[in-house]
């Protein structure tokens, strides 16, 4: 039986990762700062709990696994948890770990724009976690995915604005052109599955999107309308949409950060959408949102 190893499964697109791996004849071991974040996954029989801190020794819990998976990420940044940290040097640290112990398959989630001359701190880091994977793993069958925003039953995207849509009458839109190509974490998952064997994705990285792109003005709109509800939006412009993004940072709830409003001055999407390699058909926004507001 093959040993699949996953760091960050236990999130939104980790979990959908999981889901999906359970049905194969597979070992499953599933690294989590606190256990109590992955009880929903306790259902299968071939799922191992395993609970690491900073200087635990993850070597002796990694030895025999064939297929090493990173879901970690952040979107904002805290005092002992940066991009940098959480992005570059995490990826640094596994990498040399996957060297160490001869895995032979090593699978990425970065993120669609990441680029050393990025606008943000978060996409510059995304940038540095997969030069530390290419440099380091050299003798390892490596794939990094870089999806646009994923959007599911449990993502943090697109069901924060359905919340906000319900409760607010007026929605002030900061960067309102920004544009995105959101996928499916269906589809993303299927992709990644599909992936683990297959030859053809060593040592390649892939953008992937969605069918369409929207810009985050007409993203509200498609969310709204699927709720058919009716609310009045205030785009603002440049100079507006930063003391906005400046207000909402002193809220204890991050919302939106400066680095978020960086990060979407570079449209998040793909020319040369690589998911069509991998599925013929991918799920449209208004079709997700459709079914599960029915």
């Amino acid at each position: 039986m093959n040993v699949i190893s996953i760091f960050g499964g236990s999130g939104f697109i980790g979990s959908q990762l999981i889901y999906e791996l359970a049905k194969k004849k597979v070992e499953i071991r599933l690294f989590t700062r606190d256990k109590r974040y992955a009880n929903h996954l306790r259902v299968f029989p071939t799922l191992k709990l395993i609970e690491y801190q900073t200087n635990s020794n993850l070597s002796k819990f990694l030895e025999g696994t064939d297929v090493l998976i990173n879901c970690i990420g952040i979107l904002h940044e805290r005092p002992n948890n940066t991009f940098d940290k959480v992005h570059g040097l995490w990826l640094k640290k596994l990498s040399t770990l996957a060297i160490k112990l001869k895995i032979k398959r090593f699978i990425h989630l970065s993120a669609l724009g990441a680029s050393k001359t990025a606008p943000s701190k978060y996409l510059k880091s995304k940038f540095n976690g997969e030069s530390y994977i290419k440099s380091i793993c050299q003798s390892i069958n490596w794939t990094i995915y870089r999806p646009s925003i994923v959007f599911g039953e449990e993502d943090s995207f697109v069901n924060l604005f359905k919340k906000m849509v319900i409760w607010l009458p007026i929605l002030f839109v900061v960067s309102p052109k920004s544009k995105f190509q959101p996928i499916a974490v269906n589809d993303l998952v299927s992709i990644i599955n599909a992936s683990i064997s297959d030859k053809k994705t060593y040592k390649k990285t892939y953008n992937l999107g969605g069918p369409k792109s929207y810009t985050f003005f007409e993203l509200l709109k498609v969310i709204t309308d699927s709720l058919n509800k009716k609310r009045l939006f205030i785009p603002l412009p440049k100079k507006l949409s930063y003391l906005m993004v400046c207000f909402l940072e002193l809220s204890p709830i991050k919302l939106i950060t400066r680095d978020n409003l960086k990060s979407m001055q570079l449209d998040n999407v793909t020319p040369v959408n690589d998911a069509y390699q991998f599925k013929k058909r991918l799920i449209q926004l208004e079709t997700y949102l459709d079914k599960v507001n029915d």
